[in-house]
């Protein structure tokens, strides 16, 4: 499979990731081989920057930081302790 292929097949995965995960850009850097996602959570200040070399990693990360944002943030702050 040439490289041309295999980007195509990473920007459709990015695609569907988006599809999966509503209000989250997600691309894929080819440079980089690994996709990045970004989003600012409810009660954060800034934004939410995820990368995984994979989709189902990325999605993984996503859930867990979303996961996260529901949390009350005393629960945040010992979970991080």
């Amino acid at each position: 499979m040439s490289d041309d292929e295999v980007d195509e097949r990473q920007w459709e995965e990015a695609a569907k990731l988006r599809g999966e995960h509503r209000g989250w850009i997600i691309i894929w850097l080819s440079a980089d081989q690994e996709f990045r996602a970004y989003r600012r959570l409810p009660g954060t200040r800034r934004d939410t920057t995820l990368s995984a070399p994979t989709g189902s990693g990325l999605s993984a990360k996503i859930s867990q930081a979303e996961q996260a944002a529901r949390m009350p943030p005393q629960a945040r702050r010992n979970d991080q302790e």
